[in-house]
């Protein structure tokens, strides 16, 4: 299962694609994927309609894939090759 938006720029809605390929519209839950949904036990909910089946599908060719989350409060990165990349640039 994973967890996506879908839609135009900006206008994007929560949606879920199964492991058969299959893609569905989360609108009627009503949320989009952040850190309340998570602790919500949002994950169960969305695993419990897929199953369930009351999900309207939506066509995967026939919309734009978009960010699963749609506004993050932050980026971490970690650079564990960074002072490799340094070296090597050094060298050069």
């Amino acid at each position: 299962m994973r967890l996506l938006r879908v839609g135009p720029p900006g206008r994007e809605r929560p949606a879920v694609l199964d492991g058969e390929g299959r893609l569905f519209d989360l609108s009627a839950i009503g949320r989009d994927f952040d850190a309340a949904f998570l602790a919500d036990g949002g994950l169960a909910e969305v695993q419990r309609l897929v199953a369930a089946g009351g999900l309207p599908g939506v066509d995967p060719g026939r919309v734009r894939i978009g960010s699963p989350v749609a506004k993050p409060e932050k980026i971490i990165c970690i650079g564990l090759n960074y002072l490799d990349s340094v070296t090597r640039h050094r060298r050069q």
